[in-house]
């Protein structure tokens, strides 16, 4: 009798950790491989786990976890098959995720350690933003959440070229949780500004780059 409680709790387990994160693909089951280093809360209370899947279709496929660090409870974040950075926010609320997904585009979101919590498309709100910058849609953009200047606020570095107009770029933006849009300067260096942002995509020191004035909604 036992043994066949087990087997169902073992099941529901296992259904639970199937579902995906929401707008992700089904079938990531983390199999608790590690898959990278784990990146903790400031709070040191939650750390994000970068894991493989069990998936047979792609042996390539991992998943970020949530992992509360005194209950053990883990929740998936988000599913990806390439390179993803983990950017927490100060007050240890917030993770902000960079899913360089293919080779001209990568997926931004942000969200929250509530899992009540809808989560928040960086990406989505910079292509929305008004007036909307020309680099924004060039054909291939690449954005990364580099630092969180505040609780509610994280700078977004935007590089890429046009293969049209033949035009590279590196670009800053500092984007608010309630939507608000700043332009901030970054001291390009050398004649290759997609390269330049690549390089400085995970690791952009504090001082590097300075708002600009004016606002976006």
């Amino acid at each position: 009798m036992l043994s066949r409680r087990l087997r169902k709790i073992t099941l529901l387990v296992g259904l639970l950790m199937a579902v995906p994160a929401e707008g992700q693909t089904p079938g990531c089951v983390p199999n608790g491989r590690s898959a990278g280093p784990t990146v903790s809360s400031p709070d040191g209370r939650y750390e994000v786990l970068k894991v493989f899947c069990s998936s047979q279709a792609n042996e390539r496929e991992l998943a970020l976890v949530l992992r509360n660090v005194q209950s053990g409870e883990r929740r998936t974040l988000h599913t990806y098959d390439r390179d993803a950075g983990v950017t927490w926010s100060p007050d240890s609320r917030w993770i902000a995720i960079s899913d360089f997904a293919g080779s001209d585009y990568t997926n931004n979101v942000v969200v929250s350690i509530d899992q009540g919590t809808p989560s928040i498309d960086l990406k989505q709100r910079l292509l929305e933003s008004k007036p909307k910058e020309r680099i924004l849609k060039s054909d291939h953009l690449y954005l990364s959440a580099s630092e969180w200047k505040s609780e509610n606020e994280i700078q977004i570095i935007a590089w890429g070229h046009d293969s049209g107009r033949k035009r590279a770029f590196c670009r800053c933006f500092l984007v608010s949780l309630g939507g608000s849009i700043r332009e901030c300067y970054l001291p390009v260096t050398g004649d290759d500004p997609e390269g330049y942002c690549g390089n400085i995509k995970k690791d952009v020191p504090p001082s590097a780059a300075t708002p600009q004035t004016g606002t976006r909604q």
